[in-house]
């Protein structure tokens, strides 16, 4: 358990959020246990969200970098607090969330992060937000939902997640030259010298309000930041054993076709029992959609990184003038 006489940073990384950065500010600032700080770090937004911002007492950073890892990391270094709470901007938290996130804290623990509830409007944000619920839409990821049991898990979410600065600083810190996944690359050094819990009851609302289209980029770039992180555990396997089911034809056609069926069957019984549970039909065909796209353009996103990694610029950031 922290302190309350710790200071606690919130740290928030953002990129053309104004829609939603003013909800996020208002939640941070109305937490039961009040931040020392609350840090922006902007990365150079078109929409006026850094402007949004300044409505509330916050320092604003900007970065050029484009990535949430090089965000997190001038967060880091500007950070006054003695521990750093991150979320993302369009993140709601829980009133109690700092609170229960520093409760959670005990001998051996390094790092402390709770459950995303997605929410959002429309059928097939919300047939997003059903697939990820579940086991074959997120493999018990925190990311999945915030109904899981307390834990000491092998990663804990950006977006919902508090450390001690010293820890981070130990680490390394954030690796500003990751376009994605840096939590989990971080997370994976700091489980060299301490554990990481997840606390049930410290949670967050994220507003993502993602379309098909959009949620069919966003799981091809986190395939591609998975291989890029250097992280090998489990969500590797389903992109590393697709190139194995196409050597099953040598041995056999039917081998691949019962594996498909297999699949097709599965994802089809999630969107029927969606579809019962929801009232509505429409999650019979919609579920299965989002569940197919999930797994192919992350397969697609992860293996275009083995061949074709990206390019990013180097981190910049500035305190503005």
């Amino acid at each position: 358990m922290v302190p309350k006489s710790v200071k606690i940073s919130v740290i928030i990384p953002v990129k053309n959020m104004a829609g939603k950065i003013e909800q996020c500010l208002q939640a941070v600032f109305a937490q039961s246990l009040p931040p020392h700080e609350v840090i922006v770090v902007d990365g150079r937004s078109t929409d006026g969200t850094a402007a949004r911002a300044q409505h509330f007492p916050v320092r604003i950073f900007y970065q050029d970098y484009g990535a949430a890892g090089a965000a997190r990391q001038i967060g880091v270094e500007h950070a006054e607090g003695d521990y750093l709470a991150f979320t993302d901007g369009d993140c709601i938290p829980d009133k109690n969330w700092l609170q229960n996130l520093a409760d959670g804290f005990g001998e051996g623990v390094v790092g402390v992060g709770g459950g995303i509830k997605n929410i959002g409007r429309g059928i097939w944000t919300n047939s997003i937000n059903l697939a990820f619920a579940t086991l074959l839409g997120s493999g018990r990821s925190v990311q999945g939902g915030a109904s899981f049991s307390d834990r000491f898990v092998k990663s804990i979410s950006g977006s919902n997640s508090m450390y001690r600065k010293s820890d981070i600083w130990q680490a390394g810190g954030f690796d500003p030259d990751l376009s994605g996944a840096d939590e989990t690359e971080l997370n994976a050094r700091l489980l060299k010298f301490g554990k990481l819990r997840y606390v049930r009851n410290a949670t967050v609302l994220h507003d993502h309000s993602r379309g098909l289209r959009e949620f069919a980029r966003n799981m091809y770039r986190y395939g591609g930041w998975r291989k890029e992180c250097g992280v090998w555990d489990w969500p590797v396997l389903p992109p590393l054993l697709a190139p194995l089911l196409l050597l099953t034809l040598i041995a056999s056609r039917w081998i691949l076709a019962a594996i498909i069926g297999l699949y097709l069957v599965m994802v089809g019984l999630h969107g029927l029992y969606f579809a019962i549970r929801e009232k509505d039909a429409r999650y019979l065909v919609t579920v299965p959609v989002v569940f197919i796209l999930e797994h192919l353009c992350y397969t697609v996103g992860f293996w275009k990184e083995i061949f074709r990694p990206r390019k990013m610029a180097k981190a910049a950031g500035e305190v503005p003038k």
